[in-house]
């Protein structure tokens, strides 16, 4: 609706109104039959003091409308009371900054509710265009040593946290956590999600220096072989002579 169309259909309830005032009037004064001059005079005031209340009845909704058309303009016009770099960083600053933005906030729709919409790596943010408050927060809460703990010690079946080893690794190229419980070790990202479970296996060392020794007899074994093909070679050339 424009303000075009607010005073139209003011005028029409205005007119509407005061022809419906002068048929009663007429219809009056025709059933009373001739009235004296008195009784006409009276009925032009009364007439007028109700045409005058009409069109002060008139003018008042006129001007109603237009302050509620203006105000539905004003919203339209500037519908936040934020900038979108505002929203950017109230966003962020839910992520402790650590979260890279994607690009700068849109006002969409959320709920009937105008927003802005924050997208970052892990998910997108809502906040009210008006207020800044957070609506939705789609992107997923970090978690500390203590709950990869728990989390890793759930993963295998419930064990206590407390005889957890955490500590931060790094895996396919992203910093997570690494929980060992004995012969287990649980990686989880930033997130709490379980990445990979490994086993592991211990196998017996040989003692080192049955080792050295073997290696030393094989390397003994070696020259000999080559020594003995020098004098293969050498006995064939004074046969020659």
């Amino acid at each position: 609706m424009n303000k075009r169309i607010v005073t139209f259909v003011s005028i029409v309830i205005t007119v509407f109104i005061l022809g419906t005032a002068a048929v009663v009037i007429r219809d009056v004064s025709a059933k009373k039959g001739e009235p004296d001059p008195q009784v006409i005079q009276d009925q032009l005031l009364n007439r007028e003091q109700v045409y005058n209340q009409v069109i002060t009845e008139a003018n008042q909704r006129i001007e109603q409308l237009n302050a509620e058309l203006n105000g539905v303009q004003a919203d339209q016009t500037n519908p936040s009371n934020i900038s979108p770099e505002s929203a950017a960083l109230i966003a962020l600053a839910t992520t402790n900054y650590e979260e890279p933005l994607l690009k700068l906030p849109e006002l969409v729709d959320f709920e009937g509710k105008v927003v802005y919409e924050v997208q970052v790596k892990s998910g997108v943010i809502y906040l009210d265009a008006q207020s800044g408050e957070i609506v939705f927060n789609g992107v997923p809460q970090k978690i500390d040593s203590e709950q990869a703990a728990v989390l890793a010690g759930e993963y295998l079946g419930g064990l206590d946290p407390k005889y957890g080893v955490v500590k931060q690794s790094v895996l396919n190229g992203s910093e997570v956590f690494q929980v060992t419980f004995n012969n287990y070790i649980v990686y989880l990202d930033q997130f709490g999600n379980v990445l990979q479970a490994q086993v592991l296996q211990y196998t017996e060392v040989s003692n080192p220096t049955n080792q050295s020794n073997t290696n030393t007899s094989n390397n003994a074994t070696t020259s000999s072989h080559s020594y003995d093909d020098h004098d293969d070679d050498h006995g064939d050339d004074h046969d020659d002579d």
